[in-house]
């Protein structure tokens, strides 16, 4: 529960893409304009994203993330991402 007081939160804009952080343990996206996608361990399948819709998974990943959007987003985070 600790590690939830250090969380900070990021706006991006355009194609980004996070490396793996092992010790991850949140992950939020909130897409703040546009649509995009968001995949995880360059594969499975995206996740489409409009805007003002959130993601936040169940278990969080750990793997690299990949956001694929022409629109901005923002990214709240234990460890930054």
């Amino acid at each position: 529960m600790i590690d939830r007081l250090n969380m900070r939160s990021v706006t991006y804009s355009g194609n980004q893409s996070f490396p793996a952080v092992p010790n991850r343990s949140y992950f939020q996206i909130v897409m703040t304009s546009g649509t995009g996608t968001i995949e995880f361990d360059n594969g499975g399948g995206a996740i489409p994203l409009a805007a003002d819709e959130k993601f936040s998974p169940r278990v969080c990943p750990t793997s690299a993330i990949d956001v694929v959007t022409a629109g901005t987003f923002i990214v709240l985070s234990d460890k930054q991402v």
